[in-house]
């Protein structure tokens, strides 16, 4: 675990009605990451890993998507406490999808639900990234108000805020997933390796 490495939050999945939940990532994140030029390393849902995150230094975070938001889970809570460990580390934050919604609401954002937005592809509108003409879209719910000090840097062609970067702080958020694209798209590699390396995007 060293400044080579991610560390990259994983989701609740769940099993027999429930009776059986497991930490769950996507192996395409694993790739995409690797892609990066850096080694994932897999954070566990269990806010006891916290002391282990802390005493390594990570070139950066994701927080990865998959679950709706739910406040009391122990994911959400390990979540809060590495975006405050990043203000303080001044550590890069990725947010995809889930990671986003989380972001946005620890400053004081909020959420809607959103129809027409599980398993499409949406184009982006005032995008001045560079970023893909096209995005997937896996979320039922997207920003309703915007958490402060962040900005928009591109809406999806049916108005809904698709990327958003803090003004202050090291924290990106995108609410497609670059993973579940069938070609891993090298505008977004790009735009990570930048991010992650601390340059301007």
């Amino acid at each position: 675990m060293t400044k080579n490495s991610i560390a990259v939050t994983m989701r609740y999945d769940y099993f027999y009605n429930g009776k059986e939940v497991r930490n769950g990532i996507d192996f395409n994140l694993i790739n995409w990451v690797y892609n990066l030029g850096y080694t994932p390393h897999l954070v566990p849902n269990d806010i006891r890993y916290f002391k282990i995150i802390k005493k390594n230094k990570f070139a950066g975070f994701i927080l990865s998507g998959g679950n709706d938001i739910n406040i009391k889970t122990t994911r959400v809570l390990l979540e809060n406490k590495i975006l405050k460990l990043s203000i303080k580390d001044k550590t890069p934050v990725l947010g995809i999808c889930h990671g986003m919604q989380i972001m946005n609401r620890f400053e004081d954002g909020n959420l809607t639900r959103v129809s027409n937005h599980v398993q499409k592809y949406h184009k982006l509108c005032d995008n001045e990234f560079e970023y893909p003409n096209k995005v997937n879209s896996f979320h039922k719910y997207g920003i309703k108000r915007l958490g402060k000090n962040f900005e928009v840097i591109a809406y999806s062609n049916d108005n809904q805020i698709e990327a958003i970067k803090h003004r202050k702080h090291n924290w990106l958020g995108w609410m497609w997933h670059p993973e579940r694209d069938k070609i891993f798209n090298k505008k977004l590699i790009k735009i990570a390796k930048n991010f992650f390396k601390k340059k301007k995007i």
